[in-house]
């Protein structure tokens, strides 16, 4: 399993999405005003196949 850390933050127009892949984890950062967290989810699967099967997802503290 590989964590994915999902943030929601306020992004540029016309970047709904962003990723660094760090190996043990993946940081998520998306515009929920662009993209819905699970179209990001779903689009950072197509960039990174190795998490499909294999992620688990978690948020920051509110």
């Amino acid at each position: 399993m590989t964590e994915v850390r999902v943030e929601e933050v306020e992004l540029d127009d016309d970047t709904p999405m962003m990723y660094r892949d760090f190996g043990a984890y993946v940081r998520l950062a998306h515009d929920p005003g662009q993209m819905d967290e699970a179209a990001a989810l779903a689009l950072l699967c197509v960039r990174v196949p190795r998490l499909i099967g294999a992620l688990e997802v978690s948020r920051p503290e509110p």
